[in-house]
């Protein structure tokens, strides 16, 4: 677009000036010292008033959120300058559309002259270089775009290689300043990370490890990170950050993001099959061992953020009526009053909906009797003799509780049948008006909620049953009787999470606990058969 021009008009004239960091390999040519230069002498050889100078330092053309950008935008607004100049086109921006924006629209209407010495683009003059401003501006952007695959392509081949390309180094770690891109151990903050993985694996909580953290007024991560004289607190997410990241292992996980776009800051996650992980690209601060323990209590356990307290069985229990998770809690306070020694309960969350009949377990009541039966049991396995007899007894029988499971299956589509054959029912008495449609509405709903919780019930039992396949043979008896050892000893929570797949309450409060490992299970069945009451205990 060319403007009419006032002859008699003075230009107050702003110089622009742009260097990105995919600039640097052109050395001198687009260096911020020749950008000054050629446009002050184009200033002085047609004898224009200089203003200010507007300098961006490291910044990508494909953004206009520029500081030096915006502060001439702000002086344009406030009528300081009437015209701006550039090297070259690419200096002012190489993003297209917005750059079209600007020389065709925003500069017009504000009565701002535009030059780009190099492309010969001055918008006050008739001048065919003006004419296909578009397409260098197109060009520009292809030129972007191409930058940007380059660069892509330069880290991906480092992120290969197991080079860590993050700004920070995870806490514990520190910068190598002999080798780029790589981690060496920071003594002065590794000794944490190995308390809090210690701390995790002998039963704390995280909420436990925060606020001893807190009380020793330790520096947190971010605070150790900025050198913040004054003490940053510790929270519960980043305890849970530091137990899940790979980097402590001595493992570099990278592409776990991604921008959306060249154009873009924006940051996408990537899917985690798509991350590049590398092993051995450091030294370790925890052992491999340890570690898959912790990631095994992460995934075992739900993190209630609201239940602070750490049971030892939480994440295990679930209901045998609807096979979800049941939540373990005490009531804290009373009438605004803390409650001073509370009572924790298991209860089950669908029996507030009425889906489930009310389960009200007093839970210190059922640890110690479920640690009880445990130790007993297991004590009772390590007789060999006893053992191999039991075994012979139900060699055949390894998979009676994925039987028993398909047939609930079996039993909840017939109940799912049925209730479809209702619904069709009831809609030929709306049709036939025997009942009325807002009848019809009432009953239809409640018999869709009563389908939706038994399809979500067998939904809940296909996954025991996946869980259970998977398990039978994933751990070999020496590796089971080793944790048999271990909880025997020192009853760690690891081992509890590792011998047990589930423990089931029925409505009636009866217990059933379903181990991980197929022999220890026929073993319980065959204790429970010989049992005058065949559950395995009764209202604990």
């Amino acid at each position: 677009m060319i403007f009419s021009n006032n002859n008699n008009q003075t230009f107050k004239v702003a110089i622009y000036i742009r260097l990105s960091r995919d600039d640097g390999d052109k050395g001198e040519s687009e260096s911020i010292g020749n950008q000054r230069d050629i446009i002050r002498r184009y200033i002085k050889e047609n004898n224009l008033q200089f203003i200010d100078e507007y300098v961006d330092d490291g910044i990508s053309g494909t953004t206009f959120e520029r500081a030096g950008f915006q502060r001439m935008i702000a002086d344009i607004e406030k009528q300081r300058i009437n015209m701006v100049i550039t090297k070259d086109l690419s200096r002012l921006g190489r993003e297209y559309i917005q750059t079209g924006q600007y020389i065709e629209k925003y500069f017009p209407e504000h009565n701002v002259r535009y030059v780009a010495i190099n492309d010969g683009i001055d918008t006050f003059k008739d001048s065919s270089c003006n004419d296909i401003t578009p397409f260098k501006s197109i060009l520009n952007d292809m030129y972007a775009k191409d930058i940007s695959k380059k660069v892509r392509s330069v880290i991906k081949e480092k992120q290969i290689k197991g080079e860590y390309m993050c700004t920070v180094a995870p806490y514990g770690y520190q910068k190598d300043k002999l080798q780029k891109n790589h981690l060496v151990i920071d003594e002065n903050t590794s000794y944490i990370v190995k308390d809090i993985f210690n701390m995790y694996l002998n039963g704390n909580s995280v909420y436990f490890i925060r606020d001893y953290l807190n009380k020793k007024n330790i520096q947190s991560p971010s605070g150790y990170t900025k050198k913040q004289a004054e003490i940053k607190k510790w929270n519960s997410v980043t305890i849970l950050n530091i137990l899940s990241n790979m980097a402590y292992i001595g493992t570099t996980v990278s592409n776990k993001r991604v921008n959306l776009s060249y154009k873009s800051k924006k940051r996408i996650k990537m899917p985690k099959e798509e991350y590049i992980i590398i092993e051995n690209t450091h030294a370790p601060i925890i052992s491999k061992k340890d570690f898959e323990k912790v990631q095994f209590l992460l995934n075992k356990k739900s993190i209630n953020r609201k239940n602070k307290h750490e049971y030892l069985f939480r994440g295990l229990i679930k209901c045998k009526t609807c096979h979800s998770n049941l939540e373990v809690g005490a009531k804290l306070t009373t009438n605004g009053k803390e409650i001073k020694n509370p009572i924790s309960y298991i209860t089950c969350r669908n029996s507030k909906k009425g889906i489930c009949p009310s389960q009200h377990l007093n839970y210190n009541k059922f640890e110690k009797e479920t640690l009880g039966y445990l130790k007993e049991f297991l004590n009772l396995y390590a007789d060999k003799d006893n053992l191999k007899k039991v075994y012979k007894d139900y060699k055949n029988n390894k998979n009676s509780s994925i039987s028993k499971y398909q047939k609930e299956i079996k039993a909840i589509d017939n109940k799912i049948t049925s209730i479809l054959s209702q619904i069709e029912s009831i809609y030929f008495d709306k049709i036939n008006h025997v009942i009325s449609e807002d009848d019809y509405f009432r009953y239809t709903n409640k018999i869709i909620n009563e389908r939706d919780s038994l399809i979500n019930q067998k939904n809940e039992i296909k996954k025991l049953i996946c869980n259970m396949k998977e398990k039978q043979n994933k751990v070999s008896e020496k590796e089971m009787n080793k944790l048999i050892n271990e909880f025997l000893n020192t009853t760690s929570k690891s081992s509890i999470y590792q011998l047990i797949d589930r423990i089931e309450i029925d409505e009636n409060k009866n217990i059933y606990i379903h181990f991980a490992f197929s022999k220890l299970n026929c073993m319980n069945e065959y204790i429970n058969e010989k049992a005058e009451n065949k559950q395995l205990l009764k209202q604990a």
